[in-house]
């Protein structure tokens, strides 16, 4: 073998090995960030601000302006090999990742130690383990998780409702049951900029019904 023809493999070697190691590492890696640090199954301004494309959509995202997004209000992603929707399990983000002993469920331990250092902002695992818990083993599985946020979803939604209540009845400063432009730029200034995409019949009012979120199906 000549010396030109060794000087031009050492060089594709090179080339090959400074290719591999630009590349980035498998997304197996390195641990995904989770959306809803504290488990309460929302994101908030402050969740959300640390992501910066989410914090861009957060007010077109918020329907209902009451300052979170739920499992309803997010952008929601195929999961990879179910071809549904990924919401986590039970709306509790990724309970998943407490799980520290691998075991495939969630002990009270687990849930407290998780909940420590979250700056005294609230967990409803903590809060409501022993609910979530309904065979009463002291640990708690994804079918409870999901059962459990599927019976409060009626009361989630009545919540929501009343909270709409109480900021359109706010708004609508002249009583008259619909908010015009100057209500809702002075009472709502986040939904200013969404006025005629929520005005669905185009008579430059906002009525409680055109403010009601989607329901699903």
């Amino acid at each position: 073998m000549t010396h030109k023809t060794l000087f031009i493999a050492l060089a594709l070697s090179l080339a090959t090995l400074g290719a591999t190691a630009a590349e980035p590492a498998p997304s197996g890696e390195r641990a995904r960030p989770t959306l809803d640090a504290n488990g309460d199954g929302a994101i908030d301004r402050s969740e959300a601000a640390k992501y910066p494309r989410l914090a861009a959509k957060f007010d077109g995202l918020d329907r209902n302006a009451d300052g979170r997004l739920d499992a309803s209000e997010r952008p929601q992603r195929k999961h990879r090999g179910h071809g549904g929707k990924h919401r986590g399990h039970g709306g509790f983000g990724h309970p998943e990742r407490l799980d520290t002993d691998g075991d495939g469920r969630l002990s009270r331990a687990e849930v407290d130690a998780a909940k420590a250092g979250r700056e005294g902002r609230p967990n409803r695992l903590a809060e409501h383990f022993a609910a979530i818990d309904a065979n009463r083993d002291g640990f708690l599985v994804r079918s409870e998780l999901h059962a459990w946020h599927q019976a409060q979803r009626p009361q989630r939604e009545a919540q929501m409702r009343k909270r709409l209540d109480e900021r359109f009845a706010a708004a609508d400063l002249n009583g008259d049951r619909k908010l015009s432009r100057v209500e809702v730029d002075e009472k709502m200034p986040r939904l200013a900029k969404r006025f005629a995409w929520m005005d669905d019949n185009r008579d430059g009012f906002l009525s409680r019904a055109e403010l009601q979120p989607p329901q699903r199906r």
